[in-house]
């Protein structure tokens, strides 16, 4: 039961619906999303450029991070096909649309925000970014052609480095990789040799831990408080428990115990070890 406050007009008010009227919704809460896949003939694959793996993720994915729970239409793109044409179909009923490139890894959710601000602050039908729209969904139903807006130079010109090719997806990679030891390093991670540490997206770090050179830790891994890696291990997939500590070790799909400690050049694939 919702708490009651009297007043003393003893007019009774709601708090829940007292909060709800003080508290902003989030901002794309009205903003539905399509992305728009694109190959790009450059990279000499089978595989669709958009799905080509970054740190754990592809392509594609980190480009839906910038997001979060909007929903997201995902639909295939040809290179100068009519973008109203092509995304008709496929609008929602939310307010505003956003359509961008599935090319563009390194746009960020803050500034996906901050650009949908200006939209909305500006009462912008259509804003046009350098790889990407943010459009009043009722109006581009029936408009026949697009008259845009540019949203102003505040866009960091690398969020829209498109990976065209191999060339871009190697510069990409390296500010996806300084991303992520970034992240780890403002959390209290200490991170030895920053060159030479590979870490995925999805790993979760804990507290007091220390990552010496050379040490590759993919998947959805998990070191726990105080573990040391020392140099040359590889975990992929695995939980390494507190105050463990690893020297040139390969660990796969595994859970290590809290308080071990491996000894060189071991190797443990889908096992468990205890102390």
């Amino acid at each position: 039961m919702a708490l009651i406050l009297e007043k003393e007009n003893d007019l009774a008010i709601d708090i829940d619906t007292l909060w709800q009227r003080v508290t902003k919704e989030p901002i794309d809460n009205d903003v539905g999303v399509i992305i728009l896949k694109q190959h790009h003939l450059g990279f000499n694959t089978t595989i669709p450029s958009f799905d080509l793996k970054l740190w754990g993720k592809s392509v594609k994915q980190w480009v839906c991070l910038a997001f979060d729970k909007c929903p997201i239409m995902e639909i295939n793109y040809t290179e100068g096909a009519d973008i109203l044409q092509t995304i008709r179909p496929y609008l929602s009923d939310k307010k505003y649309t956003a359509v961008f490139y599935a090319d563009t890894p390194l746009f960020q959710r803050k500034t996906f925000l901050s650009v949908l601000d200006y939209v909305q602050t500006k009462r912008l039908n259509v804003c046009k970014l350098e790889r990407g729209y943010i459009f009043v969904t009722d109006y581009i139903r029936t408009a026949e052609r697009l008259y845009s807006t540019t949203y102003p130079n505040l866009v960091d010109k690398d969020e829209f480095l498109i990976a065209r090719n191999m060339d871009t997806l190697e510069q990409i990679s390296q500010m996806l990789k300084a991303r992520i030891i970034d992240y780890h390093l403002r959390q209290g991670v200490q991170i030895i040799d920053r060159g030479s540490v590979s870490i995925d997206a999805d790993v979760v770090i804990g507290n007091d831990v220390i990552i010496y050179p050379n040490n590759t830790i993919e998947g959805a891994s998990v070191i726990l408080d105080g573990v040391v890696l020392y140099t040359g291990n590889v975990i992929v997939d695995s939980k390494i428990g507190q105050n463990s500590t690893l020297r040139n070790s390969v660990i796969i799909k595994s859970d290590i115990a809290k308080g071990s400690e491996l000894t060189p050049f071991s190797v443990v694939d889908n096992g468990i070890v205890k102390k």
